[in-house]
C-alpha cells in the first residue's frame, strides 16, 4: 500500500512541476545516458562503432622509468596544449616561440626523455567529481584540437606521476597505495645533489620532510611568475656551470616542460615537478581541498617560504629577475 501510495505521488510530482519541454529533455537526455553503454556496447560488436584514446603508462610505470632508468619526463596537460595553441592561460600570454618550443618538445623522440600526458582521455571513474568533471568537459571542448597534436602509435607517460593523492576517489587501500607511491616518489631524490628550478611562491618542500632524502638541495629562484619564457635564454644559462650529475626539478608552468626537454638534450637528468609540496600536505592529513584548489584559492596547507628563513636563504644559489 505505501509502495502505491509514493507511486501515486511521484505521479502527482512529475505532472504538476515536470511536466515541460525543458523537464522532458532533461528526462530524454536521462534515459539516453543510463541505456548509452548498451547501445555502444551493441555498436562496439558490430564493427560499427570505435574510439581512439592513447597509450599512457601508469603513474607507477612511469616513477619506475624516472627512478630506475634515471629519465627525465616533460609533462602536458590542458595548459600546455593551449600554448602550442597560442591561447593565453593564468602563466603565461600568447608566445610564437613558446608554441614551437612546446612542439618540439612533445614530438621528441630522445631515449631518455618521458612525454608525460594526463590519463584523462577514457575512463574518469577513478577520479574525484572535480576532476571528473573537468576532463569531461575539456575532451567534450578540445578532444579534437588536443588529438590533432597525439601520435597513436606513440607511447606516453603519466603526467600524474607527481597527482597521486587529490585527483583520485578515497579509500584506505587507496591511501596504503599513495604510501607506496610516496616512497617511490622520493626515491627519484634520494641521496642526490638537487637543484630545484621555481618561482619566489613555490617553496617546493618548505616546511616538510618532502626532499628530506637528498644529499643537497639547491635553489635557481625565478622572480616574475608570469610569462616567463621570454626570458628563456637567460633561464638556461644559469645551468651553464651546473655539474652533469646533478638532478634538477623544474615547476614553473609551460616554461618547466621546455626546460626539462632543453636539460635533457644536455645531458642533465631533468624533471618537469609541477607543485608537488601540496599534493604532499594534504595526503599527509588526508585531506580533500580538491575544489577549493580547483576554484583558484589558496590551500590552506599551502606553505609559504620565508624570505629570511636561514635555511631557506642559503639554499638559493641564483635569483633570475
Amino acid at each position: 500500500m505505501q509502495g502505491k501510495i509514493q507511486k501515486e505521488i511521484d505521479r502527482i510530482y512529475k505532472k504538476l512541476f515536470c511536466s515541460g519541454k525543458k523537464d522532458k529533455l532533461i528526462e530524454q537526455l536521462q534515459y539516453k545516458v543510463e541505456n548509452l553503454p548498451y547501445e555502444l556496447y551493441d555498436k562496439f560488436q558490430k564493427g560499427i562503432f570505435e574510439v581512439q584514446i592513447p597509450t599512457i603508462k601508469s603513474a607507477r610505470e612511469t616513477l619506475d622509468k624516472i627512478v630506475d632508468g634515471k629519465c627525465s619526463i616533460t609533462r602536458f596537460g590542458d595548459g600546455e596544449f593551449a600554448c602550442m595553441r597560442m591561447s593565453r592561460i593564468a602563466f603565461h600570454d600568447p608566445c610564437e616561440e613558446l608554441a614551437k618550443k612546446l612542439k618540439e618538445a612533445f614530438t621528441s623522440e630522445l631515449d631518455d626523455l618521458l612525454v608525460g600526458l594526463p590519463d584523462c582521455f577514457g575512463a574518469l571513474d577513478h577520479y574525484v567529481p572535480y576532476t571528473v568533471n573537468f576532463w569531461r568537459k575539456y575532451m567534450y571542448k578540445k578532444r579534437e584540437m588536443t588529438y590533432s597534436l597525439l601520435d597513436m602509435n606513440r607511447v606516453y607517460y603519466s603526467a600524474f606521476f607527481n597527482r597521486y593523492y587529490l585527483n583520485y576517489n578515497k579509500s584506505e587501500k587507496q591511501y596504503k597505495k599513495c604510501c607506496e607511491h610516496v616512497n617511490k616518489l622520493k626515491a627519484i631524490w634520494e641521496n642526490r645533489d638537487v637543484i630545484l628550478f621555481e618561482s619566489r611562491e613555490a617553496g617546493l618542500g618548505v616546511g616538510s620532510d618532502l626532499l628530506a632524502g637528498a644529499k643537497s638541495l639547491s635553489r635557481i629562484i625565478f622572480c616574475p611568475l608570469r610569462n616567463a619564457f621570454y626570458q628563456y635564454d637567460e633561464i638556461l644559462a644559469a645551468f651553464d656551470d651546473i655539474p652533469k650529475e646533478t638532478l634538477i626539478m623544474a615547476s614553473l608552468g609551460p616554461t618547466a616542460t621546455v626546460l626539462a626537454y632543453d636539460l635533457c638534450k644536455m645531458g642533465y637528468q631533468a624533471i618537469d615537478i609541477g607543485h608537488i609540496s601540496e599534493e604532499y600536505e594534504c595526503f599527509l592529513r588526508k585531506e580533500t581541498p580538491m575544489e577549493e584548489i580547483g576554484a583558484g584559492k589558496k590551500s590552506k596547507l599551502k606553505y609559504y617560504p620565508d624570505p629570511n628563513d636561514p635555511e631557506y636563504k642559503k639554499q638559493i644559489i641564483k635569483v633570475l629577475t
